[in-house]
């Protein structure tokens, strides 16, 4: 099995500037990532992997499709963050890892409740 994930947005700075961003990962390694600037993609996988150089290659084939990505993240991407700092009259919104940790040990919590009944149950208790 394997696991690929992609993420990509961007980031607007109190000072109006804006950084964009766009990264594969795969198993939780750094794979592939698109350099905004100049719209290309990179190979970040540590040492060489054919399977790098040969998804680089493919998405290098088309370049409009480069370019319209690159417009997304400099533009509209920007554009949404701005629209809606300018409603809510701040750049960056609450902290949300209160709610992230909440949510995580929650959830730990109930998997090991859940895994002590199972356990408990089954007669090994």
């Amino acid at each position: 099995t394997q696991h690929l994930c992609c993420r990509f947005g961007c980031h607007l700075f109190p000072n109006g500037t804006a950084q964009s961003f766009y990264e594969v990962t795969l198993n939780r390694t750094a794979f592939l990532s698109f350099h905004v600037p100049n719209a290309t993609w990179e190979r970040r996988w540590p040492g060489e992997l054919p399977v790098a150089a040969f998804a680089q290659a493919q998405l290098m084939k088309y370049p409009i499709t480069t370019q319209d990505l690159q417009y997304f993240l400099n533009t509209t991407c920007v554009s949404i963050l701005q629209a809606q700092s300018a409603r809510t009259g701040e750049v960056s919104g609450r902290s949300r890892a209160p709610l992230v940790l909440g949510l995580v040990l929650g959830s730990l919590a109930l998997l090991g409740m859940a895994l002590s009944i199972f356990l408990c149950t089954g007669g090994s208790c």
